[in-house]
């Protein structure tokens, strides 16, 4: 049999990138299984690699869990990897990986990676030396307000335990009315982490760590997180630091000590610290590429012999490390990039979109994470999964990325449905736009016969 891995959801760039690459490189096809009829059945038919010969079979996972595949995945295909390619794939895969007793798996510490209040507690266990705020999961107004007091915390967030996406996190005061505490805690609908909260500017970090877990800092970056639609760390960019920066050292110091402690091996890794006068202060960190596509961002910064997408494939696919990863720090500190969010005041259809075209002209443009078009529905932007469109950009410094971003913002117009005439020759565009989605989204006859396998 040929050599398979196994991606689960593949519908994002990062999977396509996957997929090609592990046929390409290694002659590896992939085995897809899928979670969600409705969603396969809207995003597989855009996804053309998934029906290509790199793809050797398609699974829905049963309601009895991604496990109860492992006796057909061992009589089919011979499975010599797990890719996990965004955040929710990564425990699934795992315990896979696991079972089919893959060199990859490692039950000790990727688990920790979907559960953030054992994560720092493996971190404080390995190395106490590791700076961490006060935490702990909570269930109830009486656990937080005891928790508030054992650790004389004054500001908290309280988030999902498993997280991502900087979704659903809410900020409160010590004394606020445990009613709001309350609310929030009923309509997590999971598992809560509260957090004390840590003053500063967000930074994040990201890597690779290698065969014996040994870290190495591909990148780090500085977030721009804005008080706007309510939400007080709204994602409305972030720019990549140089090594001079004073931050820089200090982060990369510090993201060392910290992977190192999870004992995390063979995968990249995407890590949130914030800095206050104490210093680095772990947010969060997560055994996957950075999300919005980074990644790419950081291979062009280190120019053409760094493959970021190349070295985590290594890691998942083969034992042994290939050597010193090719990154350039001199080219780096001269190619910086931006990440420019757009935001969305309220829900809306959208029947017109400006300036596409304008910001793909403009001097350093790299890439759309996330391209506006007409006919989609765009929401009240909440989190990162709610932005209308986002984009990477390029400058040689912080001046010129932020001007850069300025034009971006100026750029870009969205003009909803409601603020359109009712005339045929006005909102034709938007008919033809909704036309085109519903084909691209058509059930294919191999989807139906995929019921039967």
């Amino acid at each position: 049999m040929t050599a398979e891995a196994v991606l689960l959801n593949p519908y994002q760039a990062y999977a396509e990138l996957f997929i090609a690459r592990l046929y390409s490189d290694y002659g590896i096809r992939t085995v897809a299984l899928h979670t969600d009829w409705r969603t396969r059945v809207i995003l597989e038919g855009r996804v053309p690699i998934l029906r290509s010969a790199a793809v050797s079979a398609h699974y829905m996972i049963p309601r009895s869990g991604i496990s109860s595949l492992v006796a057909r995945l061992r009589r089919r295909h011979d499975v010599v990897a797990v890719v996990p390619h965004d955040e929710g794939a990564v425990s699934p895969l795992a315990e896979l990986a696991e079972v089919l007793r893959l060199s990859w798996a490692q039950p000790e510490v990727l688990p920790a990676f979907r559960d953030k209040a054992s994560l720092k507690a493996l971190i404080a266990r390995t190395d106490p030396a590791v700076r961490m705020n006060a935490f702990a999961l909570v269930s109830s107004p009486q656990d937080v307000d005891r928790w508030v007091a054992e650790h004389d915390v004054g500001r908290f967030v309280l988030k999902p335990n498993d997280g991502s996406g900087n979704r659903d996190i809410a900020f409160f005061q010590a004394g606020d009315n445990s009613e709001q505490v309350a609310r929030y805690l009923r309509e997590a609908g999971g598992a809560v982490l509260a957090e004390e909260y840590v003053h500063g500017q967000e930074y994040w970090v990201n890597g690779q760590m290698d065969g014996q877990g040994h870290p190495t800092v591909t990148g780090i970056g500085r977030y721009d997180r804005r008080d706007l639609n309510g939400k007080p760390n709204l994602a409305y960019g972030g720019i990549a630091l140089a090594t001079t920066d004073p931050a820089f050292e200090r982060l990369r110091a510090y993201a060392v000590q910290v992977m190192t402690a999870t004992g995390l091996r063979r995968s990249p890794f995407h890590l949130e610290a914030m800095i206050d006068e104490r210093g680095p202060c772990l947010i969060e960190v997560g055994a996957r590429l950075c999300g919005s596509m980074m990644s790419l961002a950081e291979s062009w910064q280190h120019g053409p012999d760094a493959d970021l997408i190349g070295n985590a494939l290594n890691g998942y696919v083969d034992d042994g490390d290939r050597g010193p990863m090719r990154l350039d720090w001199e080219r780096y500190d001269t190619h910086r990039f931006a990440q420019v969010n757009g935001v969305s005041s309220s829900r809306q259809r959208l029947a017109r979109v400006a300036g596409v075209a304008q910001v793909e002209q403009m001097p350093g443009f790299l890439f759309w994470i996330k391209t506006p078009h007409v006919g989609e529905t765009v929401l009240r932007t909440q989190d990162l999964t709610q932005r209308p469109w986002a984009v990477i950009i390029a400058g040689e410094d912080e001046d010129e990325l932020r001007r850069r971003e300025a034009t971006v913002r100026e750029s870009i117009v969205l003009i909803g449905e409601d603020a359109i005439g009712p005339g045929l020759r006005a909102r034709l565009p938007l008919y033809e736009a909704r036309v085109g989605k519903i084909w691209s989204s058509r059930p294919r006859p191999y989807e139906a016969k995929a019921l039967l396998a």
